[in-house]
């Protein structure tokens, strides 16, 4: 069903349910059937996050991932019936916060819908490259800044494969927690990325350098999007450019293969040298929002108290592990 709706993406997939499932102990997937009359047309998928004892929440999806309201071609619904099924649930359940993520189809259809009925909403935007030309049409609109640094790439002997050997993958997992920590981020673990390579909506692009990994980009495949989603580099490397490489490799794989879109992701608004690397290739800015309500203040406040610790621990044990 999630296949026939337009513009879904891995992260609406049956690969990622069960792949986030299993790696995170917290989730437990709440994939819910839209239903009219008899006929099953579209469909809701959430996870039910737990990170401590007694607090849970409701997410469609996680990490500002998309989630929302999924329809198949030539339907229509309005959401009325079904956020108030999910509020009924919270209510039911002990679900201290409801949050939707949603596309940027549905947040321009759907958006002021729930802001009208108290939603408080948070603004986030990725970056869309259409892939529906040839490559050589592509090449020429990046800027002359990519080319010249694919084209360096290139000579200086880069290589760029897909690879889904287990020694690819802990090379690149080693060189992603090393980028994390430079950047200040969480990582995601590494049983979580190779259960999706293992589902194979996963790819994994390296790049050798003289028989050297030098960096790398965990990439996700479903439907008519191709997203760019882990990267990962060593930085001694970085001016034989790589990640340009990278880029160039995948969106040329994305239009051999007839995808419509890549998705470069969602990109913090004040890293201004992100943005503007997405935009070199003539990826567009594409907005999208989560909307939340907090049913159980006291349950969110525990937790809002609580995150920043856990969010350490936790990062520690990726890094240790």
């Amino acid at each position: 069903m999630i296949q026939q709706c337009p513009n879904t993406t891995a992260f609406q997939s049956l690969a990622w349910r069960d792949a986030l499932a299993s790696a995170f102990k917290q989730l437990t997937p709440d994939y819910l059937l839209i239903k009219e009359e008899d006929s099953v047309i579209g469909g809701i998928p959430a996870f039910v996050f737990q990170p401590i004892p007694g607090i849970r929440l409701w997410q469609s999806m996680p990490w500002n991932l998309f989630g929302g309201i999924h329809l198949m071609n030539s339907v229509d619904v309005g959401p009325e019936t079904l956020v108030t099924s999910i509020e009924t649930a919270a209510m039911k359940n002990g679900w201290c916060e409801i949050r939707w993520t949603l596309t940027p189809e549905q947040t321009a259809t759907y958006g002021g819908y729930f802001t009208k009925i108290g939603y408080d909403h948070t603004d986030h935007f990725t970056h869309l490259l259409k892939t529906d030309e040839d490559v050589d049409t592509l090449w020429h609109a990046y800027n002359k800044r990519v080319r010249g640094a694919v084209r360096k790439a290139e000579k200086s002997g880069v290589e760029i494969t897909d690879s889904n050997s287990d020694a690819a993958l802990s090379t690149f997992y080693d060189m992603y927690l090393m980028t994390v920590r430079r950047l200040g981020g969480t990582p995601k673990p590494r049983s979580l990325m190779q259960t999706l390579l293992q589902q194979k909506v996963a790819k994994l692009a390296i790049a050798t350098y003289r028989g050297t990994i030098i960096a790398g980009l965990l990439y996700l495949c479903f439907n008519k999007t191709v997203t760019l989603w882990c990267e990962a580099s060593v930085p001694e490397f970085l001016k034989y450019r790589p990640n340009n490489a990278i880029f160039h490799y995948i969106i040329t794989q994305a239009c051999h293969k007839k995808y419509e879109w890549v998705d470069f992701g969602a990109s913090p608004p004040e890293n201004t040298g992100l943005i503007a690397h997405k935009e070199q290739y003539r990826a567009v800015r594409t907005d999208f929002a989560s909307y939340t309500k907090v049913t159980s203040p006291l349950k969110r406040e525990l937790w809002t108290r609580s995150e920043g610790a856990l969010r350490q621990i936790y990062t520690w044990m990726q890094r240790s592990g």
